[in-house]
């Protein structure tokens, strides 16, 4: 028993120092233990991907580039190149290896030929070390070419080697408003009705077929499709019907069920007459259906019949009895009862699926994963993700795995790396080695993006690579420049103890954090090895500039720090010294400084003490949302530039209202044939200031302001913050880098909203102002100048009725105090302090006999000046 004891001691000392883990396969994976690789970046409108039984990545860009990428040598080649029309959204669309690809080599690509008949090809390639040979087109699906949209094009096999085509609805929705596309009442409108094609049970489009492909290049039809191939109304090629934009498709390998992402319609909202708000759906077939489009949408909510000549309703269709009525039917008018889609959402809220955010859409499914025999043991994916789906949005960027049921029912969302930033991921697929394979389209439409990417997504499964973080003092300075180079905050998820090694020059040193200093000028490059006892290794090097100083900005206020006033007078002076450079109004030139007085909605704090550079609200609203994903500051989109719209509309008065209104609820035909999706979880105000800033780019440049000064403060923008923001980068030294410096002061309007408190005790807050507050409770306000102030008036509402007293005191709820009042029922109480300079914390300090109750609400302080 002693030895068996001592044993198990002995046993459990050494795991406990190696830190071993035993990992469970079937649990919630920690997102620490996934890492993302990017191979490349700069693609030109990747679409889809596939990989290689070798591990290669095969992939292809819109505009007809196929292109290879080996992660062993890590080096990329354009294998072949196909003459594509590329008009709309037309081009080279889909990629798909044949099951059998080891031995046979073959590919499969739907694509838009050139030439005068507008139409799309599924051929079939032969594809070797030399490029594309022997074409064999399998199947033709006509389109027309005058107006876009809607291509679809996603190619998948099935586990029993049948192929799936996804097809687009081929119709402009530009002239519906967001609702159905259903105009057969004009002439020359047929392209905007989606019942001639998604609807239309003997046409190609809107639809996902399954067909076989067979050894000759031709195909047969696989049994089980939703019509039999001998009516000559239906074609037999049908497996899914009712689609809009089935962007991207995926067949579970084991369960051989279909699963789609259909982009939907764009309305913002629903609308009593036209029907219900846009949704996009991701769905699941599991024998072949219709799904709706473009008479349902989402959970079979129906659209208006609309007449578009007479501008009527005409009656909703009926989910119970669909009939296609359009002139341009050449199929059958009786359709199959439609299928609700298994998931749906709008740009707003979801109800029923909330987890999905807000924004801009456009859904799509990736793989399912299986673990796999070949699997790489150590870097696959776990068993955890075994049956589940992966889902994405192109658009709102994020990642969910599913489960669904056998009813085709999904549950337990699970986020998958949310903490990653992707830019509009457009196809995923798992390799051979368990491993997740991401291609992301980009940040533009229609163009070559920096961040249109390749990348593969790794588990480690066992001892987790550190994560090194890194603190450098400072960067450059004069000689001798002593800096301080600190990794001490590095991690470890695995507990594990991490050996540091430093490297200057010829020296080394052994320790998580040093200080060294430099004698001579000159430009040196520190490295840090970070290794772990599992022998994960990182390297990193660091760049000090010795022999140049950063410059120094001042800007100097006269009078009150904090607060502006209307009308009143601001006195400034901007200062930049430079060691090496000068002083302005001397050595340095006005030129050289970039000086400006801003008026914007919000500044934090942070951008002064980080010397940033200040943006407009608006601007940092737009960055945060979708809207990059369609415009540019100044280029070619799929939407108009912001300047462009600048210029459309400096000269109208009533551009703030439509521009706003347009955000919050989308739009189309303002700008050619693409509709702007709706925002309606952005408020009035957020609105406001994203148009105020896009119609700012419009503006004539500003004269240069003076470095030294006064200004009166607008009264029309007195809710406003002014910054007075100056940037100066500096000549570099002796071939040292140029260092740029900026200064941010702002002053608030001295009516200041009561929520900008710091802190509260005894007291709650909201945007409306301090409310719920108790006897001894109090309000903190940091850094008040109260220089060349009287008093304060609050705007403030009683509720008790027993006496309440104010003392107001600096530094603390018991430091000295500068002012006392009582509170009655007056809506405006001022109170007058003893004068006071230089920035301090102000606490409002309540007191009252009524120690059980809500006391008052304080909404505004004005501080009033003593002249």
């Amino acid at each position: 028993m002693k030895t068996h004891a001592l044993l198990m001691l002995v046993l459990g000392t050494i795991l406990a120092s190696c830190h071993t883990q035993i990992y469970d396969e079937n649990s919630l994976p920690d997102e620490h233990r996934f890492t993302q690789e990017v191979f490349l970046k700069n693609l030109n409108e990747p679409v889809e991907l596939d990989i290689l039984p070798n591990g290669q990545i095969l992939f292809v860009e819109r505009k007809g580039s196929i292109k290879l990428y080996d992660p062993e040598k890590m080096s990329m080649v354009t294998t072949d190149s196909l003459p594509v029309h590329d008009g709309f959204e037309d081009g080279l669309m889909g990629l798909a290896l044949d099951p059998n690809y080891r031995t046979n080599h073959w590919i499969y690509l739907y694509y838009s030929p050139i030439g005068e008949e507008p139409k799309q090809h599924l051929s079939r390639f032969v594809f070797d070390q030399n490029g594309l040979s022997d074409e064999k087109i399998m199947l033709v699906v006509p389109t027309q070419r005058d107006v876009c949209c809607h291509t679809g094009g996603s190619i998948e096999f099935g586990p029993d080697g049948l192929l799936y085509l996804s097809t687009g609805d081929d119709t402009n929705p530009f002239q519906s408003k967001g609702y159905a596309p259903i105009d057969d009442d004009r002439e020359g409108f047929k392209a905007f009705d989606a019942r001639r094609t998604s609807s239309n049970t003997n046409d190609l489009r809107g639809k996902i077929l399954r067909i076989k492909p067979e050894l000759d290049g031709s195909y047969s039809i696989p049994e089980g499709n939703l019509f039999v191939d001998d009516n000559p109304k239906t074609r037999p090629e049908i497996y899914v019907m009712g689609c809009r934009n089935p962007y991207r498709i995926t067949v579970d390998q084991t369960r051989n069920w279909l699963f789609w992402g259909d982009v939907g319609p764009d309305a913002g909202d629903n609308d009593s007459i036209r029907g219900p708000r846009g949704h996009d759906e991701m769905n699941v077939a599991m024998t072949p259906g219709y799904y709706g489009w473009p008479l349902f949408v989402g959970d079979n909510k129906p659209y208006a019949d609309w007449n578009f000549t007479t501008q009527e309703s005409e009656g909703y269709f009926d989910p119970k009895k669909p009939i296609n009525t359009s002139k341009y039917n050449t199929g059958i008018s009786n359709l199959p009862l439609p299928r609700p889609a298994m998931i749906f959402y709008p740009y707003s809220t979801s109800p029923e699926f909330p987890q999905l955010a807000t924004g801009g859409r456009t859904a799509m499914t990736g793989p399912v994963f299986y673990t796999q025999e070949g699997m790489n043991k150590k870097t696959g994916f776990p068993s955890y993700f075994d049956q589940r789906l992966f889902i994405y949005d192109w658009m709102r960027d994020w990642i969910f795995t599913i489960q669904v049921d056998e009813s085709g029912s999904p549950s337990d969302f699970q986020p998958f790396t949310p903490s990653s930033e992707y830019s509009n991921i457009i196809d995923m697929a798992f390799g051979q080695d368990g491993k997740l394979y991401i291609l992301e389209y980009g940040t533009a439409w229609f163009k070559q993006n920096e961040d249109a990417r390749l990348s593969r997504i790794s588990f480690d499964r066992g001892n987790r690579t550190p994560v090194m973080k890194v603190n450098v003092s400072t960067n450059h300075g004069s000689s001798p420049l002593t800096v301080t180079l600190d990794a001490s905050q590095s991690i470890d998820y695995d507990q594990d103890d991490l050996d540091y090694v430093w490297k200057i020059g010829e020296e080394e040193f052994e320790s998580p954090s040093i200080t060294y200093t430099f004698e001579e000028n000159g430009i040196y490059y520190p490295r840090l090895t970070l290794r772990d006892p599992a022998g994960h290794t990182l390297m990193e090097q660091f760049k000090i500039e010795v022999g140049n100083d950063a410059p120094h900005i001042d800007i100097a206020i006269q009078g009150n720090q904090t607060f502006y006033w209307p009308n009143r007078p601001i006195r400034y002076e901007v200062t930049v010294t430079d060691p090496q450079d000068g002083q302005s109004g001397k050595e340095i030139a006005r030129d050289e400084i970039n000086f400006d007085i801003l008026y914007m909605d919000g500044f934090d704090q942070a951008q002064v003490l980080g010397h940033q550079m200040p943006v407009t609200s608006g601007e940092t609203l737009i960055s945060k949302s979708d809207c990059m994903s369609c415009h540019k500051i100044d280029g070619v989109s799929v939407g108009p530039s912001f300047v462009e719209v600048a210029q459309r509309y400096k000269n109208d008065d009533n551009a703030m209202d439509y521009l706003g209104a347009k955000i919050i609820k989308g739009g189309s035909g303002a700008w050619g044939d693409h509709s702007m999706s709706a925002h309606p979880d952005f408020t009035q105000e957020e609105v406001q200031s994203m148009v105020e800033y896009v119609l700012s780019l419009g503006e004539a440049p500003k004269e240069k302001k003076a470095l030294k000064g006064t200004f009166e403060a607008d009264p029309i923008e007195n809710k406003k913050t002014i910054v007075l923001s100056a940037q100066y980068t500096d000549r570099g030294a002796k071939g040292l880098s140029p260092i740029a410096k900026t200064l941010s002061v702002p002053l608030q309007s001295n009516l200041m909203k009561a929520s900008k408190a710091d802190s509260l005790h005894e007291a709650q807050m909201n945007n409306k102002g301090i409310h719920r507050i108790y006897d001894q409770g109090f309000v903190r306000y940091k850094d008040i100048d109260l220089t060349d102030i009287e008093a304060i008036v609050f705007q403030s509402k009683k509720i008790t009725a027993l006496p309440v007293t104010l003392s107001v005191r600096l530094g603390s709820a018991t430091g000295p105090e500068i002012g006392t009042m009582s509170f009655d029922t007056d809506p405006m109480q001022q109170l007058t302090i003893q004068p006071t300079t230089g920035k301090q914390d102000l606490y409002m300090v309540f007191n009252s006999s009524d120690k059980e109750n809500n006391l008052l609400q304080i909404r505004t302080l004005k501080f009033i000046p003593n002249d």
